[in-house]
């Protein structure tokens, strides 16, 4: 839903509330709230009405990037000023082929079966769980939106997202944000930009560039937050914080990646090494998958990076 539109220089700069990147960000933050501490309590909440599909959500995160898999896709401004119902709406006509162009970016494939049970889940949730509360909302998020927007144009539009977040940074002739490593982004080289709010992307920078468009997303708190540290990254810290993990973690790089194995390379018992690995995988740090009679673990190495950006995104964090 665009609410305004304005120029700068050479630069289309469209506010607009965006309903179904509301409610995609919100499945996220159910998938894992953890790291949501801004909304924990929404979360809690929501887990207390609807326990049997939220742990549906949280078990199909592991399918759908955690349900970014859409507002992430190159395909995303196809939709992205829809309503959330002409959305499912078009996702439901879409057959497989055209639902793994949606997923292409993450490397994976649904099945047919995957593709339904995501669906029936979205259906659900927006039925259930998010349709009366997107209706408050839309209000409350709209006229953010519009101050913002005032706030935008008197500043200069890159002097506004210097404000965004304390990851952005404003240079003279590009835009620079961090996250598991630095990215740059040239000005000359955008002629569109997309700005939206949402009460639910605390604590993260939401920048996403699609060719010359960029999208940024300015995040509302809501909840007042108890200066909690996310509980992911205690555990993450926790699970490498001990010796004989830290070897796991070595041998699986080095490709022992059985029970059986680690406990011999190590000396330990498999019930000790299980126990080890059960809580590195707790942490998101090891994913585990059955190959014939044995179970092999992989070290997730995408994790380390983000640990300096998890890191970094806490401690800036105001409070």
């Amino acid at each position: 839903m665009i609410l305004d539109t304005f120029y700068e220089e050479n630069t289309e700069i469209i506010f607009s509330y965006l309903p179904a990147w509301e409610m995609f960000f919100s499945m996220h933050v159910l998938a894992n709230p953890e790291h949501h501490a801004s909304r924990k309590n929404w979360a809690l909440e929501k887990e207390k009405s609807f326990p049997e599909l939220v742990a549906r959500i949280k078990e199909l995160g592991a399918i759908t990037d955690c349900w970014n898999f859409i507002i992430d896709s190159h395909k995303w401004g196809e939709v992205r000023q829809m309503e959330i119902h002409e959305m499912l709406f078009l996702l439901r006509r879409e057959n497989i082929y055209q639902w793994n162009e949606w997923m292409e970016y993450t490397g994976n494939v649904m099945s047919i079966g995957e593709r339904n049970a995501v669906l029936e889940v979205m259906e659900q949730y927006y039925d259930l769980a998010f349709r009366k509360e997107e209706i408050l909302l839309r209000a409350y998020i709209r006229r953010i939106l519009r101050e913002e927007k005032e706030n935008c144009q008197k500043e200069g539009m890159w002097a506004w997202c210097g404000r965004v977040h304390p990851r952005l940074h404003v240079e003279q002739d590009a835009v620079l944000f961090l996250k598991n490593h630095e990215f740059r982004i040239r000005k000359n080289e955008i002629d569109r930009v997309f700005i939206t709010a949402s009460t639910f992307v605390v604590p993260h920078l939401w920048m996403y560039r699609n060719g010359n468009e960029l999208e940024i997303v300015k995040g509302i708190l809501v909840e007042r937050e108890k200066n909690e540290i996310p509980k992911d990254l205690v555990w993450m810290f926790k699970a490498l914080g001990e010796q004989n993990r830290l070897q796991i973690v070595k041998h699986l790089l080095n490709g022992i990646c059985t029970t059986q194995a680690l406990a011999r390379e190590m000396g330990l018992s498999e019930a000790a090494v299980s126990k080890h690995l059960k809580i590195l995988q707790k942490a998101g740090l090891v994913k585990k998958a059955k190959r014939g009679f044995y179970v092999e673990y992989k070290f997730e190495i995408e994790r380390i990076d983000y640990i300096p950006y998890m890191f970094y995104e806490t401690m800036l964090q105001k409070q």
